[in-house]
């Protein structure tokens, strides 16, 4: 089943050129390749917000409900210049396809840095992030 769900993302990914325009937010695609690409960093605790704690995370869970953006944790605004910088939309996407290898690999065992809103949570609550967060932004650009 997660190959398969791997295989549908890698699609929508490649799907994504320079042409697309977002349907909400401020990022480009290459800014959002890259902005996706942090959150998998943020998780093994490779890139690190500037603040944890500052936002209620039923907040944050009453926006998603509601299909409404969550604020960027401090950090990894890319419009802001504080995340990854990109390179070309190739490479960063084969680095974001990298990223979600890696994370598929993990063991159920694997210890994720904490998360800026909600903490320290579990490898299940961490996938489900993830994929979250990519959907939501593949769909930001229509893929």
């Amino acid at each position: 089943m997660i190959e398969i769900q791997i295989q549908q993302f890698f699609d929508r990914i490649e799907g994504l050129n320079l042409e697309l325009k977002p349907a909400f937010g401020k990022m480009n695609v290459n800014q959002m390749v890259c902005h996706c690409a942090d959150f998998y960093s943020m998780a093994k605790g490779t890139k690190s917000a500037n603040e944890y704690g500052k936002v209620d995370s039923s907040a944050i869970i009453a926006l998603a409900k509601a299909g409404k953006p969550a604020p960027t944790p401090s950090g990894f605004g890319q419009t802001e210049g504080e995340g990854t910088a990109t390179t070309d939309l190739e490479n960063d996407k084969r680095i974001l396809k990298d990223h979600i290898l890696e994370f598929s690999k993990f063991p159920e065992t694997y210890e994720f840095a904490s998360h800026p809103y909600f903490g320290k949570i579990s490898y299940k609550r961490w996938c489900g992030l993830e994929m979250y967060h990519l959907h939501h932004h593949l769909e930001q650009f229509g893929v």
